[in-house]
């Protein structure tokens, strides 16, 4: 029994399987763990991904044989092109090594649509040519909003893109046309890559896309498996 978690900045998302089925899974570890779930003491294997350190010691007092995974030079074919790579999130490179691991030798583009949104390009060699790291969708309303007086829109959002005829639909439709917008552009400079998309926000920005991407949920945790196989 293995439990593999995916922390992130706002939230830690978690799994408990083994190599063929998937037994419990969900987004809130620490929640989780508040109520003494019947799991914890036949976890045999925890697997980390962790961009958040103030939690890992949390993790490291319930799970103290816990592994943490860092991004590598390079792996199973796929190279990483910062000049210290234990400087990129691990969040990226194990996305990254997800889709080179089950689409090699063809390139590819990986968005982590989270608090932070990261598009990342790799290309038919296994070589992360470079990537971008900018503020999620929230983020961008957040600091829209917090930054404006006269700008005023409700938290929720509405979907789409098309010019808004009131402040909230000018707010929403502006920022999520933007973001697909950016990801379009770099799709036409890579026609011949396969679009990854994950995160939190992941299934609202494959919906604002006329084109077909991939939309896989735990590319995270899919790629601790190929990090510590």
């Amino acid at each position: 029994m293995r439990l593999e978690l995916d922390v992130g900045n706002t939230r830690t998302k978690w799994r408990l399987c083994d190599d063929y089925s998937v037994f419990e899974s969900g987004l809130d570890l620490m929640g989780e763990l508040a109520m003494e779930p019947w799991w914890v003491t036949v976890v045999g294997l925890v697997w980390v991904s962790s961009v958040h350190r103030e939690l890992d010691e949390q993790i490291l007092s319930v799970f103290p044989k816990a592994q943490f995974a860092n991004s590598q030079v390079s792996h199973k074919g796929l190279s990483n092109s910062y000049q210290d790579a234990h400087k990129m999130g691990v969040d990226r490179w194990l996305a990254m090594l997800a889709v080179w691991h089950e689409e090699p030798d063809r390139p590819h583009i990986v968005i982590d649509a989270g608090t932070a949104l990261t598009l990342d390009v790799i290309d038919e060699f296994g070589r992360h040519v470079g990537g971008y790291i900018c503020p999620g969708f929230k983020m961008m309303k957040t600091s829209l909003l917090g930054g404006t007086k006269r700008v005023l829109a409700e938290d929720s959002w509405q979907l789409g893109r098309a010019l808004g005829n009131n402040t909230q639909s000018c707010v929403d439709h502006g920022i999520q046309d933007m973001v697909a917008c950016w990801l379009e552009h770099h799709r036409a400079l890579q026609p011949n890559a396969k679009i990854w998309v994950t995160g939190g926000d992941g299934e609202r920005l494959v919906s604002l896309l006329s084109s077909r991407v991939a939309f896989e949920a735990d590319l995270v945790l899919d790629g601790l498996k190929i990090y510590f196989s």
